[in-house]
């Protein structure tokens, strides 16, 4: 997949490339009180590698191996959020993430920028397949998951073979035709 430059508009964002600028946004946001230390992006914070995951996925973005979305407001607040696509070992099948500011939950914009990039994903990069996946606990990425049309496909796994329940998680997906058929002939 080629990478190209362009800027995804929602009703109240501009999805635009992410740069390495966008770094200070990440850990403001990660940096919020409210941000759910559990969170794999908290954990690489934590770790002092936040920083070269961030080089890392621009890099795979700039080989076609990702998309990275910064999420700047209409009205000037410049990211965020971002939202990503990253390819699976399949070529057609990439990962959907996404992570907002804080103080930005609760408004709709994680449903509305990562639905648009769910249709980017399938109109656009013609993917096939996408999927995503959510720590039990986090009740309000899974309802974004299901808002987006995303599909359970598993009751729940742990990650690290432990049993804490931080690190359980679901998996969901959605083929580009069910997308297709069940958002109105590709409109989310």
């Amino acid at each position: 997949m080629e990478n190209t430059t362009l800027v995804v508009a929602t009703d109240r964002c501009l999805l635009r490339p992410a740069i390495p600028h966008d770094y200070d946004a990440l850990v403001a946001g990660i940096g919020a009180p409210e941000f759910p230390p559990e969170l794999p992006l908290a954990h690489l914070q934590r770790q002092g590698k936040l920083k070269s995951w961030l080089d890392s996925i621009l890099a795979m973005s700039l080989d076609g191996r990702a998309c990275v979305f910064s999420i700047d407001l209409r009205t000037g607040e410049r990211c965020i959020g971002q939202v990503s696509l990253v390819q699976r070992d399949k070529s057609a099948s990439w990962n959907l993430a996404f992570w907002l500011h804080p103080s930005y939950w609760g408004g709709g914009l994680a449903v509305e920028t990562a639905a648009a990039t769910v249709r980017y994903a399938f109109t656009v990069m013609a993917i096939q397949e996408v999927w995503a996946g959510a720590a039990v606990w986090n009740q309000r990425s899974i309802r974004t998951l299901l808002k987006l049309g995303l599909l359970p496909i598993d009751a729940g796994k742990t990650l690290n073979g432990d049993s804490d329940s931080s690190d359980v998680t679901r998996t969901f997906s959605v083929s580009r035709d069910c997308w297709m058929r069940t958002s109105s002939g590709g409109s989310a």
